[in-house]
């Protein structure tokens, strides 16, 4: 796996915006044309019918960080732009697909103390989530490592921070 890029500069963006075709590649533009790598970006729904979340984690140096939340608030459909630094302790769900013979007591005992949970159990496999930093993640992640780890993945991310009032933006 990957090691998460450990960087200064990266930032959690927080977009409300209007649920418009065309509104992803319009953002993703504006990261791609200052060479800003995105590592996450996800689409949420609101309680509002024609209102998205849109949670996007990237690499923006810290001196133009200000001017370029300007940029992307001056997008037609986005309503309000808010950042905090990545390593704010934000959580994100990982998920483990196991070799079936790997459901042992071992198993038990790191799920037990990272505070997993057996998501599903299939013919030859099985799945345990993890919710937690992408530091918590990795950890376990390097003790499940070997032959009976068939795949990994992790979800993107959403502020709890982010669920403001729509009279808010």
């Amino acid at each position: 796996m990957k090691k998460p890029a450990t960087s200064e500069n990266q930032f959690i963006f927080s977009i409300h915006a209007e649920d418009k075709k065309g509104l992803i590649g319009q953002l993703l533009m504006h990261f791609n044309r200052s060479s800003y790598d995105v590592q996450s970006l996800n689409v949420a729904r609101t309680d509002i019918s024609d209102l998205v979340l849109i949670t996007l984690e990237a690499c923006v140096p810290e001196a133009v960080i200000e001017p370029f939340r300007h940029k992307l608030q001056k997008i037609v459909e986005v309503y309000a732009v808010n950042f905090c630094p990545a390593n704010d302790g934000l959580r994100k769900v990982g998920f483990y697909r196991l070799a079936k013979p790997a459901l042992d007591a071992r198993l038990w005992e790191l799920m037990n103390k990272f505070g997993a949970t057996l998501s599903s159990i299939a013919e030859h496999s099985l799945v345990i989530s993890k919710t937690g930093s992408d530091k918590d993640l990795a950890e376990l992640y390097a003790l499940l490592e070997g032959p009976h780890l068939l795949g990994f993945c992790k979800s993107g991310l959403i502020r709890e921070e982010s669920l403001v009032p729509f009279d808010a933006l």
